[in-house]
């Protein structure tokens, strides 16, 4: 039995910031701290097999780096497991040092998909004992049975072993059936809340893997890129679970595309219909995955939002990103979501190959063509790991001493700066949510208590405040 520690590390300026899976960045114009999935089902595959286990996020309860150090004194863990972030590594890993300093016999291990990419950028952190390498449940299930000996055996792991890196075989992903629902009982509940609404909300993940092969994209590192279905059944009782135990009615459901497999959408789709459980949910999607009788079939069953990685308003910026859709499929699978009363939040990236002044307006002018409730503006951001990545190496694209994020742009593409990026991606988010109807859009939606929840960058956007 091992006494294990699993966290979600402070943002170095403080403020929200989630590191789940492909997803790594700081709570933006939704102002969401999302819940910690990834390290509450593992905690729940942990506690399934005897350990004892802490569950905790540090940015959304507002605590530092100094709150690390007065739990490591109190609890002494064995193991301590924390998520990281391209944006955020160089402080992620200097937690390491921290707990070795007060509690030198616990394991430190990190997670996540840059540290998969590239394990050795962690381990160079002589502190950081294990770097955990793609889907982290079974593989830290593994890593605690084990202890501090025979790590040979644990698959999916990296480590120094004579002063020599070692990567162990990468380890098989989890079956559909033995994905564990989340230990949400570990958590504060009321430290996430559902941008302009202000309810309490949850994430569900009924699929794992992403079969698409976007260039700038991580999620095949985490889970892989085939689809894995969870029973439906499962899914439902987690459901059930979730509103009856934590109170709670709104879900997020976390997938890279969830409507990759539209016949078992259709299915969770009448599984719920059919239990009559009143709940209400968002999810993403591709445009080339959906079509109107699934959307209404979603509708019925609960869907108030969806979430569509539209990218860019040229053609050929989506084809050689490897995104296989157009902008006519973008158009038509947002309006038929508003025909059936779905709000639609559109994303939209900035820089990525190819990309010229003209392009990019483009992009802003499908933005502001489409009958978005919600666009998010992104920088194309190099991931290790994903082919945007390695063709920016290779073409000498990239900033020295940059590390990659959404929010800034770290590319200089032949005839556009990475300063360019940025001041055009400003401008969109001024050009979209200065208009009225935006601003209406926004207020529709919204619990006016739960205004204040959003970020002041949009507050300044929408000129609410200086």
């Amino acid at each position: 039995m091992a006494n294990v520690l699993l966290f979600n590390p402070p943002a170095p300026g403080g403020g929200g910031f989630t590191r789940e899976g492909r997803c790594t960045q700081e709570a933006g114009v939704w102002a969401t701290q999302w819940p910690p999935l990834s390290l509450t089902t593992t905690a729940a595959l942990l506690i399934a097999n005897g350990h004892i286990v802490k569950v905790f996020d540090f940015p959304a309860l507002g605590m530092t780096a100094t709150a690390i150090s007065t739990l490591i004194r109190k609890e002494h863990p064995d193991l301590a497991i924390w998520g990281t972030a391209t944006p955020t590594l160089g402080s992620d890993l200097q937690i390491a040092r921290l707990i070795k300093e007060i509690s030198p016999s616990t394991i430190t291990a990190v997670m996540g998909t840059h540290v998969t990419a590239r394990p050795e950028d962690a381990l160079s952190e002589r502190a950081v004992d294990a770097v955990i390498r793609g889907e982290p449940e079974g593989i830290i299930g593994n890593l605690c049975r084990v202890g501090h000996s025979n790590w040979k055996s644990v698959n999916g792991i990296s480590y120094r072993r004579k002063q020599l890196i070692q990567h162990n075989p990468d380890a098989d992903f989890l079956a559909p059936p033995d994905i564990p629902a989340p230990a949400w009982h570990l958590i504060d509940h009321g430290s996430y809340r559902l941008p302009l609404k202000g309810r309490p909300f949850l994430m569900v993940a009924p699929v794992r893997g992403c079969p698409y092969r976007c260039t700038f994209c991580t999620a095949p590192l985490y889970y892989g890129a085939k689809l894995r279905r969870r029973p439906i059944e499962n899914v439902l009782r987690e459901i059930e679970i979730n509103t009856k135990s934590y109170s709670i009615s709104d879900i997020f459901i976390w997938a890279d595309t969830f409507t990759a497999d539209r016949d078992y959408v259709r299915e969770f789709c009448r599984a719920v219909i059919a239990r009559s459980l009143s709940i209400s949910w968002t999810c993403n999607s591709r445009v080339d995955t959906i079509d109107e009788e699934t959307l209404m079939l979603m509708k019925k069953a609960g869907l108030w939002m969806i979430s569509y990685g539209l990218e860019s308003g040229n053609d050929g910026i989506l084809a050689r990103s490897g995104k296989k859709m157009t902008v006519a499929q973008s158009r038509k699978a947002v309006l038929w979501a508003k025909q059936t009363g779905i709000r639609v939040a559109g994303h939209f990236i900035f820089g990525l190959p190819g990309e010229k002044k003209s392009t990019m307006e483009e992009t802003l002018a499908l933005a502001l063509e489409l009958p978005l409730d919600i666009a998010q503006f992104y920088a194309a951001a190099p991931f290790p790991g994903t082919g945007l990545y390695a063709e920016a190496k290779r073409e000498g694209w990239l900033r020295k001493d940059s590390f990659s994020s959404q929010a800034s742009a770290v590319m200089d593409l032949p005839g556009l700066s990475a300063d360019e990026v940025d001041d055009f991606r400003r401008f969109a988010f001024r050009k979209f949510y200065g208009r009225p109807q935006a601003a209406l859009n926004l207020l529709s939606m919204a619990e006016w208590e739960a205004l204040k929840s959003v970020p002041a960058a949009m507050k300044r956007f929408l000129g609410w405040t200086r």
